[in-house]
């Protein structure tokens, strides 16, 4: 398996889950031995569920004003 990052090697790894809920406390993951990238089953899981090809319409950018000239100046 290649690293989504680096394209560096991933290696199985025995990794604990502290904030895991009443689960498994010990899970598999795969970590790259170049970047140290960690990807476990649920990442994997969330990644493959989100779709990728959204397109996000363009919102036109605001235009900047030209500064305004003042019509009358007042006399003190």
């Amino acid at each position: 398996m290649k690293c989504t990052r680096c394209n560096g090697l991933m290696v199985m790894a025995d990794c604990l889950d502290i904030k895991g809920g009443p689960g498994e406390l010990w899970i598999k993951a795969f970590r790259c031995i170049a970047c140290g990238n960690l990807t476990d089953p649920l990442i994997q899981r969330h990644q493959a569920s989100t779709i990728h090809a959204q397109v996000i319409p363009l919102l036109p950018r605001r235009m900047r004003r030209a500064p305004r000239t003042p019509v009358a100046r007042l006399s003190a």
